[in-house]
């Protein structure tokens, strides 16, 4: 009988986990979503009231209306709205039940720089970390960062 009970209950904490990793996907899959839409309302719900947020230019912003402002300004842009995008699968670890880091890989092409040149290939790498609470996945915190270019 106990042997069947904790049977139970580690087929319970698989399909919790199983359920958390999608969900952090969703979240990290919001990024993409984003930048292909070139709309911020995707990650309206995605980060936490007081996030942290840096990008590969050393842009930094904190809370969730700050990072949203700066990414709605962003996606209006010109020098963005030509880029076009591969991404790399995401990769998600848990540290603890309500703390997750995901990493992705993408590599942008056709992006410009604000002046209208054309910048090299952007090979980004983004680190998310998440937090569960009420039950939800949101981001604490978001760093960005690309690869320096041989010469740069």
């Amino acid at each position: 009988m106990l042997a069947l009970i904790c049977l139970a209950a580690s087929a319970a904490a698989g399909q919790q986990a199983a359920g958390d990793e999608k969900a952090v996907r969703a979240v990290v899959l919001h990024w993409q979503e984003a930048w292909t839409k070139f709309d911020a309302s995707v990650l309206a719900e995605d980060f936490t009231d007081d996030a942290d947020w840096q990008n590969a230019f050393g842009v930094k912003h904190k809370g969730r209306t700050a990072i949203l402002t700066f990414m709605t300004g962003m996606f209006k842009r010109p020098n963005v709205q030509g880029r076009r995008t591969t991404w790399d699968e995401p990769k998600i670890r848990f540290l603890r039940p309500d703390v997750a880091v995901a990493y992705r890989d993408y590599r942008t092409v056709g992006h410009k720089a604000l002046d209208g040149t054309e910048m090299p290939q952007r090979n980004t790498h983004s680190t998310w970390v998440l937090t569960k609470d009420g039950g939800k996945w949101r981001i604490a915190s978001q760093i960005i960062s690309d690869d320096v270019a041989p010469g740069q």
